[in-house]
């Protein structure tokens, strides 16, 4: 059972290990498969792209290890969503900071988009693009 996935869209999960020595094949809609070997033994266990990397018996240790797996891939590490901070778009958690502005750059603000799953055309203007965003951001107009 996944207890807890990367906030940010990755492929990196705590398990806790609820079928001992079974393996389990996931299909996804594009076709493609992703196939986990749970341990024969441990409480939890951590994977990165379907492969086991860390196997422990303490939730504590899974944990620390998969903040540091996450921290290879953004900063945001603590894979939590807390109700009121953060949106989620397309199973990607996002909060206010994440939301691209105009000063950032164009594959910036696409690179946001593409991670969440939001459709845009190629040709589209950074300020198109940022009006996609602020469709998005329940904060867009907001003062704090």
């Amino acid at each position: 059972m996944v207890i807890r996935k990367s906030s940010q869209g990755y492929n990196i999960r705590i398990h806790r290990n609820n079928m001992p020595g079974a393996t389990r094949i996931r299909k996804y809609k594009d076709g493609s498969t992703l196939t986990t070997e749970h341990p024969s033994s441990y409480d939890y266990f951590v994977t990165v792209e379907g492969s086991v990397v860390k196997k422990t018996n303490s939730f504590k240790v899974a944990e620390e290890f998969y903040t540091d797996e996450c921290a290879k891939e953004y900063e945001n590490t603590h894979g939590r969503q807390v109700i009121g901070k953060h949106k989620m778009i397309n199973k990607v958690i996002t909060t206010r900071e994440d939301y691209p502005t105009m000063s950032d750059v164009k594959d910036d603000i696409k690179r946001f988009l593409d991670i969440r799953s939001i459709k845009y055309d190629e040709s589209s203007t950074k300020s198109d693009l940022i009006d996609i965003v602020n469709g998005l951001n329940p904060y867009y107009g907001l003062e704090w």
